[in-house]
Order: structure tokens, then C-alpha cells, then sequence
């Protein structure tokens, strides 16, 4: 893989400073904003949307669930890296309607597909799933969902990837789910161990993921 234009430290302390955002009302939502979009503007150029819609506290089936941390500061730090954008669902409530994500959350979604975007839809799992990354490719992937994952497989071969298990992004309340079945757009749902994303616990071995992640997407996506 070609090299970032950040080194791994630096790319390390992005993912610090940038998590801050999320982490600074203990993962709780601090207003009734629906998102945090500070993306780049669609241009020809674009071909990813990076998406984390649970970087903060959440609900599921009204339980509540902890954030995935350090999912929204992954996002916007590839899109950073990539010039693509990035769209963290900061307002989440306990309503099936919308998906619980709020309204504009959805609607940027959906306009991002309108123009082609392939949805690149970040979570984070526990280290007890015994693999670094899941990629789930949901219920009706299209060619280019098929082909990411592969790239993905080979490319990060230093990873233990698995492909839909434990989580193939099929269940109705995914973003992959919607963007497939609702949407007929592509997306693909990437799961990453906690060992790999969160700085504050495992500071080599995240950052060399960073790195590699970054490289994956410049390379794969002719991104500069």
C-alpha cells in the first residue's frame, strides 16, 4: 500500500482530537441537531459517504445502548483523509420512524445515494467476536457491495475479516438494510473490534489500523 499524507501518530491524534465531539457529554447528545455534517460538498469526484449512526448513546427495540465509540471520529477522519464525506447521527430517540436516526439523517442518506454514492456504514463491536473486522454485506448486495468486501478480505490480509458473521446488516433497523431494500443503493456495513478504533486502549495497534484503513480507501478508490 502507498503511503498517507499523515503519518500513523499523526493520524492517531486526529481520531483523539476528533472524538472529543462525541466523547465530551459522556456519548450523550448534547442538542437537538439530527446530524453533524461537517462533509464535503458533493461534487463529481464523490463516490463514498462514511456514516457512523451510533457514535453516541442510542436506543434499540426503546432499550437503551451505549455508543460504538470512537465510530464517529473514524468517519470523519476517513473523510478527511479521502475527501469524501462523513455523517454522524447525533440526535438519536426511541421512534421506529426514520429508523430512529431522525429525519435529516435519513434524507442526507438518501440524497447521497441519488447521486451515487456507495454508503460506508461504520460500527464497532466487542473484542469476544474473536475477529478484527466483520464486513456485512445486507440482504440484496449489488456487485460493487460484493466486490468492496473482497478488495477489503484481500487488501487488509494482516486482519481477521469475516464476511456476515456475526452481523450481516440484513435486520430492517440497519442502514444497509434501508439503502438496499428501500433505496436500491449501495451499501456495505463494517464492524470493528474494539481493540482496533479506540485509541485511549490500544494506542500501536490502532494506529497502524488507521493507516492501513486510510491506505485501503486512497488506493482502492484513487482518492487523493
Amino acid at each position: 500500500m502507498s503511503s498517507t499524507v499523515s503519518t500513523k501518530e499523526e493520524l492517531l491524534g486526529e481520531l483523539s482530537r476528533l472524538e472529543v465531539y462525541f466523547s465530551d457529554n459522556n456519548y450523550n447528545p448534547k442538542n437537538r441537531q439530527a446530524t453533524c455534517n461537517m462533509n464535503n460538498s458533493l461534487t463529481s469526484t464523490s463516490k463514498l459517504l462514511f456514516c457512523a449512526p451510533h457514535a453516541l448513546n442510542h436506543y434499540r427495540n426503546n432499550a437503551l445502548k451505549i455508543a460504538d465509540v470512537f465510530t464517529g471520529s473514524l468517519c470523519q477522519l476517513l473523510a478527511n483523509n479521502t475527501g469524501q464525506s462523513w455523517l454522524v447521527s447525533t440526535s438519536p430517540d426511541n421512534k421506529l420512524e426514520y429508523l430512529g436516526f431522525g429525519q435529516d439523517y435519513i434524507c442526507q442518506i438518501e440524497n447521497a445515494v441519488e447521486n451515487g454514492l456507495m454508503i460506508v456504514d461504520v460500527h464497532g463491536m466487542s473484542d469476544q467476536h474473536n475477529f478484527d473486522i466483520c464486513i456485512g454485506t445486507g440482504p440484496n448486495p449489488s456487485i460493487r457491495t460484493i466486490n468492496f468486501a473482497n478488495k477489503l478480505v484481500s487488501e487488509l490480509s494482516d486482519y481477521k475479516i469475516s464476511i456476515n458473521y456475526p452481523f450481516n446488516a440484513t435486520a430492517e433497523h440497519t442502514i444497509t438494510n434501508f439503502v438496499q431494500t428501500k433505496l436500491s443503493g449501495d451499501s456495505i456495513q463494517i464492524e470493528i473490534a474494539s481493540r482496533l478504533r479506540c485509541a485511549d486502549n490500544n494506542l500501536n495497534g490502532c494506529s497502524v489500523f488507521l493507516d492501513d484503513i486510510v491506505n485501503f480507501f486512497v488506493d482502492q478508490f484513487r482518492l487523493s
